[in-house]
């Protein structure tokens, strides 16, 4: 089987993102991880999910990773559109459920207007699922090209590629 988008997006939320504290914390030992002391005014990397609790708490800002940027999408979102036999190396395998989160949980930490950078997401997961059913007409026993298809995306087509595969062989 598959998993479930918010399987994806909660496998996401262990990625690392830079955070800006607003006030001290203690270091806190947790089972598989140590969250460091959080000092104001200084970033410290942290993993996705403690970023999102302690933005609900106003304890700290949420620095959008770089590619998130309105300048870094537009050129995304460029190389999407005119290749269309590759998809880009500019945006992370977790990017649709990162930038989810971030969008939903801490629209006020971005450089541009949230709907300016939903809006290009959109359109960059738009072109590039055109790209996937298009690969998909083209598969044959021995290739299938998925470089940099991201884990929202990949499970997504899982299963039938997963099917195709199988009758090919």
């Amino acid at each position: 089987g598959t998993l479930t988008p918010a399987e994806i997006s909660f496998l996401a939320e262990n990625n690392m993102i830079t955070i800006i504290p607003r006030q001290s914390m203690d270091e806190v030992e947790l089972i598989g991880d140590v969250i460091p002391n959080l000092r104001p005014m200084r970033r410290m990397e942290v993993p996705l999910w403690v970023a999102l609790i302690l933005k609900k708490q106003a304890r700290c800002n949420v620095v959008a990773p770089e590619w998130m940027s309105e300048t870094n999408l537009q050129i995304a979102y460029k190389d999407e559109a005119e290749h269309m036999d590759r998809f880009s190396h500019l945006l992370p395998w977790e990017w649709t459920e990162t930038g989810e989160l971030i969008l939903s949980n801490a629209p006020d930490d971005l450089s541009s207007p949230p709907h300016v950078i939903r809006n290009l997401l959109r359109d960059i997961r738009e072109v590039r699922q055109a790209k996937v059913r298009a690969g998909i007409k083209i598969f044959t026993h021995d290739f299938l090209q998925m470089d940099d298809v991201g884990a929202m995306e990949m499970n997504e087509i899982r299963p039938f590629a997963t099917m195709v595969i199988n009758k090919l062989r």
